[in-house]
């Protein structure tokens, strides 16, 4: 048998002096003292601190800020509303309340510049120190007041409401209260003031505006009427004369024209009734006229007598030969009276068509008149806009200036005091029950700690910190106290302990992380941990398995993951863990491959990064460790301190079986789960 190694050769990852919790209360039980003196005296500490605290009460107003200001009856309302939900103007208010302005009126108020409360002049336990040691120094009572009140005073907005809450802390129930409803008042007289003062700015600000307005307006008028009288442009109501008499004329060219029309119809039809075409009632003027409508009557009573005579005399009597040269007197009567129409009426024709010529020609002239003009109107309408818009503004600004000058007495902000702030019942510090249940939480977390420290330090046992051990080179003896031999492993038989092994696993906790580490080399060993991770995922749990195998990799590429990035990359610092899991998809299982990277011999940076990833992979319900053959093996770098339980997988008794049971020994002298579990080869079944 090969010397046995002390527990120097051992590397642990591990506190290897470190407290075993199983017998925390066995530890705490001796340590009471530590454990319920360190809450007492805490305790003492906050009562003393109790008994010469000077005790503070808080009064609360309450003030709503409607972010809509009232409106006057000439307002529009919706000229008043607030884009968005108006919280910043409301979180704006909070930091109003406690400016200088509004503190200043308190202090004014309620004269605190002569309180000592609130002046530093009252002699505290800081400023006493101070004084001692000459760090006291004269500060001006204003400001120190104004410090003092700020510290005293604060707002909070009243979650989704416009309501804010004002809090002022004093010395004495009564005076909180007092304070703050000082402090609310201060804030609603600060507000109106403000209102006042912002109108009267306005209406100054618009009124001195006022007067380079008029002059505006002024100036644009006779730049207009200016304009008009160099061009000879005369008009009313931005309407030309030009343009007005264009239109007369227009109109009455159109009257004319329609009497002209009429005329030359009257004319050819005396013209057709003098060709014998129509007759006098064709004639409207004929029809019209009395001396016509008289001749005949003659002409008719005449016609009728004729007749009569026809009848009763021969052709040749004279009474109807006299009645004969009636009817033809009167018949040339007519055509007398008809030629007079008829020279009336072209007398008329020509006398209207004379008058369209005339109006024509003045048409004429006045159009080319109005066409003149436009030229000189395009200059002329770019002064009336000007005019007219200055105009404009000035009317405006005066209207506003008017409306500021009456606002001026008138409140429009909508804010107002809601609760006044009544006498507190209870002081609001110093929190005796907080302090008190803080000092013994405290006071028992220190103790604890202080008593498992203790325990930790003053253990008799504590032997030199342990160094790593190179399991590729054989045990070497030191000159230590020996280690009692190994126990027998025969405490159960052979068959069936793979079974037992993976019970055991399947009842650990979550996040049991196993290490299995082969006595010697065989085939049947390899295949172990993919058996497990098999066995794990049938129980329904998750299972990472971690090829730690850095020599050989036989789970690695078992799997087909050997060009894969794995354990070497994350302990050589290129990749993270999460980075190189991978999901063998035929078994469901996931697996670290071994990697790729070159990775030094107990470089603590690996050890380091080896020990997180571990920590990390206890996510999983379950963590198996493939550790390959003794000595071939990370476990330079800690990894068998690092895991729950390392399991040495041997054929059988005898050879390398002793020399795992010595590190199996060693292992739970550093409170390490360790065994050995013999396989048989017709147990192990591959992935």
């Amino acid at each position: 048998m090969s010397p046995r190694p002390s527990s120097q050769t051992i590397s642990d990852d591990r506190n290897p002096d470190g407290i075993d919790f199983r017998n925390v209360a066995g530890i705490l039980a001796r340590r009471k003292t530590w454990v319920f003196g360190v809450p007492l005296a805490l305790c003492a500490v906050v009562l003393a601190y109790l008994l010469v605290a000077q005790p503070s009460y808080t009064g609360w107003a309450q003030v709503f800020v409607d972010p809509r200001d009232q409106y006057t009856p000439k307002d529009d309302p919706l000229q008043n509303s607030v884009p968005g939900d108006g919280l910043l103007l409301v979180e704006s208010q909070l930091k109003i309340i406690t400016s200088n302005e509004v503190l200043n009126r308190v202090i004014e108020q309620m004269n605190l510049q002569n309180d000592p409360e609130f002046n530093g002049e009252r002699m505290g336990l800081g400023r006493l120190v101070k004084a001692l040691i000459g760090l006291g120094k004269t500060e001006d009572r204003a400001l120190v007041t104004l410090r003092n009140l700020r510290k005293k005073v604060a707002t909070k907005r009243v979650d989704r409401s416009f309501v804010i809450d004002i809090m002022a802390s004093a010395d004495t129930a009564p005076r909180a209260a007092a304070l703050a409803n000082a402090v609310a008042t201060a804030y609603l007289d600060e507000q109106a003031g403000a209102n006042a003062a912002f109108q009267r700015r306005t209406s100054e600000a618009i009124s001195a505006q006022l007067g380079k307005l008029r002059q505006e307006v002024k100036r644009g008028e006779e730049a207009v009427a200016a304009y008009k009288a160099a061009n000879n442009l005369v008009g009313a109501r931005s309407r030309m004369v030009s343009e007005q008499q264009l239109d007369e004329a227009n109109t009455q060219l159109t009257n004319a024209k329609t009497r002209l029309a009429d005329a030359q119809a009257r004319v050819r039809l005396i013209e057709t009734i003098e060709h014998g075409d129509a007759g006098l009632e064709a004639v409207p003027e004929a029809m019209q006229s009395a001396a016509i409508v008289q001749l005949r009557g003659r002409l008719a009573d005449a016609s009728r007598e004729e007749a009569q005579l026809a009848q009763i005399d021969g052709p040749n009597h004279p009474a109807l030969q006299g009645a004969r040269a009636q009817v033809r007197d009167v018949q040339a009567a007519i055509q007398r009276e008809l030629k007079t129409i008829a020279r009336s009426v072209r007398n008329t024709y020509a006398s209207e068509r004379t008058n369209v010529q005339t109006l024509q020609a003045n048409f004429d002239a006045l159009k080319t008149q109005s066409q003149a003009n436009e030229k000189l109107l395009v200059p002329l309408r770019e002064l009336e806009r000007k005019a007219e818009s200055s105009r404009i503004v000035y009317e405006n600004f005066l209207a506003k200036a008017k409306t500021a000058e009456e606002r001026q007495g008138i409140d429009t902000t909508n804010i107002r005091l809601i609760s006044r702030a009544t006498t507190p019942e209870n002081k609001s510090w110093p929190p005796t029950l907080i302090m008190l249940a803080a000092a013994i939480f405290a006071g028992l977390t220190i103790g604890i700690a202080l008593a498992l420290a203790r325990d930790h330090f003053e253990r008799p046992d504590r032997g030199p910190e342990p160094e790593a051990v190179d399991e590729v080179d054989p045990p070497v003896a030191v000159a230590v106290a020996p280690v009692p031999a190994p126990r027998p492993v025969m405490a159960q038989p052979r068959t069936g302990r793979l079974k037992a092994l993976s019970a055991d696993l399947l009842a650990a906790p979550k996040g049991h992380t196993i290490v299995l580490v082969q006595v010697q080399r065989a085939a049947w060993l390899d295949d172990v941990a993919l058996q497990l991770a098999r066995t794990v995922i049938a129980a329904e749990m998750d299972v990472m398995l971690v090829d730690a195998d850095l020599a050989r990799h036989h789970t690695t590429s078992r799997l087909g993951f050997d060009g894969a990035p794995g354990l070497r990359d994350v302990m050589a610092g290129t990749a993270a863990i999460n980075e190189v899991v991978k999901l063998h998809q035929p078994t469901a299982m996931r697996i670290v491959p071994v990697g790729l990277s070159a990775v030094g011999n107990r470089d603590p940076r690996a050890r380091q990064a080896l020990q997180s990833a571990v920590q990390q992979l206890r996510a999983f319900d379950r963590v198996i460790v493939d550790g390959g053959e003794i000595g071939s093996t990370a476990s330079e770098f800690g990894l068998y301190y690092m895991a729950d339980e390392v399991v040495f997988l041997a054929q059988g008794p005898g050879g390398k079986s002793e020399d795992a049971a010595i590190l199996v020994d060693l292992l739970q002298l550093r409170q390490v789960k360790a065994r050995i579990v013999f396989v048989e080869p017709d147990v192990a079944v591959a992935a």
